[in-house]
């Protein structure tokens, strides 16, 4: 017996990967639980089982697994489009303390991270995205940030691997003034906490990632003690890793970034590295042994000014790298995809660079693999999770077997997705969600919004 059956729909398994996963016309998915029961061709299936529950009909549909953001904070969303004055932004470093620090992360409450993340939550559901990692940073909602970003996700649907971020940064001071860590305690307290009630592995839609926020804002104490915490819990780790110019670093401590967490233990496989931009070639190959995984940021990267990451590079040394985008943006995976596909062409001026395969796997099986889950998604295969999205495409040509994985990065939006499954539940149905009320988690958004445009002089 299942409970649900896809049927007739054109399906992409992605098992092993784009290039290889099988394409099934006419295919089915069926589904057990939160589980991939069966997948083949619909006649096969349809006279299989009988008087299944929940029959979906995705002729002329593409069927697939969900897409994986494997960089986010969530309660960004809440800055989109604030009207502060950019003109006193002058380089990067001022874009990071001012408007991520002062007029974001250092204003933000529990309350705006609840509504800020239910909000981003579904508008990445809606597009497509059925898992995130989320990095939450916000120093005055502590204790208690993650109660809020547990309860948002819980609510809307997604999985996520969530972790507040562990920062010795102190609101309102320059860190080239002080840094005090105390409040990487007040973070660690946090991660552990949120960690006893969502540990991470197992079954569990909601699992813990510790957060740590970057090599020049933690002292060694700190980041040895985020490897410590990281093994004892099996929950792996978030970092930023050389978003920053390597200068600044070799300043600092006298080696870069890589260097320096290579040397403290704290880099290995169970490491999620935001951005990684300004990389030298013994950056890259210490990145490379320690099998770190790479969050590619392409848009925020470009924001900062910050130059490209040497993705190309990774790619060919065998690197795992998948697609983050850090909410600064629209929260549809498909542009990122798409900037992803194309920015390495022209900023290398060569265009057979991640070719379309390529690059949805950023999204896909090299995410899952990021995350430690790619047994459970990533891929349709029997077994795995039941995290799956139809697609009805909107295009001027055939959507076929050999033109399919074309169509991602020429032509598919994220208002292309109809209906959204996670963990074998419908969360999104022909395009609306069936978990929240999405008025009203939009306006509890605006109201949020707007009152933390309010503490930095904006009235709305």
């Amino acid at each position: 017996m299942v409970d649900i059956l896809i049927k007739n729909g054109l399906v992409l398994t992605f098992e092993k990967d784009a290039l290889s996963g099988e394409i099934l016309r006419n295919g089915a998915v069926a589904i057990r639980g939160s589980s991939i029961f069966e997948i083949g061709k619909s006649a096969e299936l349809e006279a299989k089982y009988k008087n299944v529950p929940h029959v979906i009909d995705a002729s002329d549909r593409i069927v697939m697994p969900g897409f994986i953001i494997t960089h986010t904070h969530m309660p960004y969303v809440l800055g989109h489009n604030q009207p502060v004055d950019v003109s006193r932004l002058k380089s990067f470093w001022d874009m990071l303390q001012k408007m991520g620090w002062e007029w974001l992360e250092d204003i933000t409450s529990g309350e705006g991270i609840y509504a800020a993340t239910r909000y981003a939550a579904m508008k990445m559901l809606k597009s497509g995205t059925t898992t995130v990692c989320d990095l939450v940073e916000g120093p005055n909602a502590l204790p208690g940030a993650l109660k809020h970003s547990a309860q948002a996700v819980e609510e809307v649907g997604i999985r996520a691997q969530v972790g507040y971020e562990v920062t010795e940064r102190i609101p309102g001071v320059s860190i080239l003034e002080k840094l005090d860590r105390s409040m990487a305690e007040k973070g660690f307290e946090e991660n552990l906490d949120f960690l006893s009630k969502y540990p991470a592995g197992g079954e569990g839609r909601i699992q813990g990632r510790l957060g740590v926020h970057t090599a020049y804002t933690n002292s060694s104490e700190t980041l040895k003690e985020s490897r410590n915490i990281a093994d004892k819990h099996g929950c792996g780790i978030q970092i930023h890793i050389a978003e920053i110019p390597r200068d600044f670093l070799v300043e600092k401590y006298g080696k870069s970034a890589p260097m320096l967490l290579e040397e403290l233990g704290l880099l290995g496989p169970d490491v999620v590295a935001a951005h990684c931009i300004d990389l030298s070639d013994e950056d890259l190959e210490i990145l490379n042994r320690s099998r770190v995984n790479v969050a590619h940021t392409p848009m925020t990267n470009s924001l900062g000014g910050n130059g490209v990451a040497r993705v190309p590079e990774m790619l060919d040394r065998g690197m795992n790298v998948s697609i983050g985008h850090d909410c600064f943006f629209t929260l549809d995976t498909a542009e990122y995809i798409r900037y992803a596909y194309l920015v390495h062409k022209a900023h290398n001026a060569n265009p057979m660079l991640i070719p379309p395969f390529q690059a949805l796997d950023l999204a896909l099986g090299n995410a899952a693999r990021a995350l430690g889950m790619e047994n459970k998604i990533g891929s349709l295969a029997p077994g795995k999770k039941a995290d799956i999205i139809i697609i009805n495409p909107d295009t001027p040509t055939p959507v076929t077997p050999g033109s399919v994985i074309s169509y991602f990065t020429m032509t598919f939006l994220g208002k292309d997705v109809e209906s959204v499954l996670v963990d074998g539940r419908l969360v999104v149905k022909k395009g609306y969600m069936t978990t929240v009320n999405e008025e009203e988690v939009k306006a509890a958004c605006l109201e949020e919004a707007k009152i933390l445009w309010k503490k930095n002089g904006i009235e709305v």
